[in-house]
């Protein structure tokens, strides 16, 4: 189970060694991406002041698809998590509120918990989001799907020939180059 809580970790510390699934990881319904199996694994140990610090190893196989050829594909994750959690402070007051806040480097690696309970499920969840490329392609190469025909340019080839687009705008250029040429 990815829900801990803090009452139970021993002084000297807990090993984590779990297998991951889409429902402890709070993933059902997720669009982006499936989760087709991982571990996460690692020691997660009390500190002063109720602070928890989880140090471990995150691997996952995530089931994506191309955004060129549509394709499905898999993405193997093997990331070292290093890891904070505080219990929430109470709840600020109207004066706090109001002030602008300025957040330290400490602050962008801190996860907050309630009710003396941690979900390393969520935070696995969120690593996950990190993780994934901005360009999800199946590979670097992929040629992706003709824009005529719409045949998968990495399995087949056709016989549509590209479409040259104009833009208007660059009509005076391309006058310029036709003299230059001739």
């Amino acid at each position: 189970m990815l829900v801990l809580s803090i009452r139970e970790i021993p002084a000297e510390g807990k090993p984590i060694d779990v297998p991951l699934d889409p429902g402890a990881v709070h993933l059902e319904g997720e669009d982006e991406f499936t989760l087709e199996g991982g571990r996460l694994v690692g020691r997660i140990e009390k500190g002063e002041d109720q602070a928890v610090h989880f140090r471990g190893r995150l691997q996952a196989r995530l089931g994506l698809h191309c955004g060129r050829c549509l394709e499905p594909f898999v993405k193997e994750l093997d990331e070292d998590l290093d890891l904070f959690f505080m219990p929430h402070g109470k709840e600020p007051d109207a004066d706090e509120e109001e002030q602008e806040v300025e957040l330290s480097d400490r602050d962008m690696v801190v996860a907050y918990y309630d009710d003396d309970r941690i979900d390393l499920g969520e935070m696995v969840r969120e690593q996950m989001h990190l993780a994934l490329p901005l360009r999800r392609l199946c590979r670097e190469d992929c040629r992706g799907l003709c824009p005529s025909c719409g045949i998968n340019r990495n399995t087949s080839t056709c016989a549509c020939q590209p479409a040259e687009t104009v833009d208007e705008r660059l009509a005076p250029l391309r006058k310029i180059f036709d003299k230059g040429s001739s």
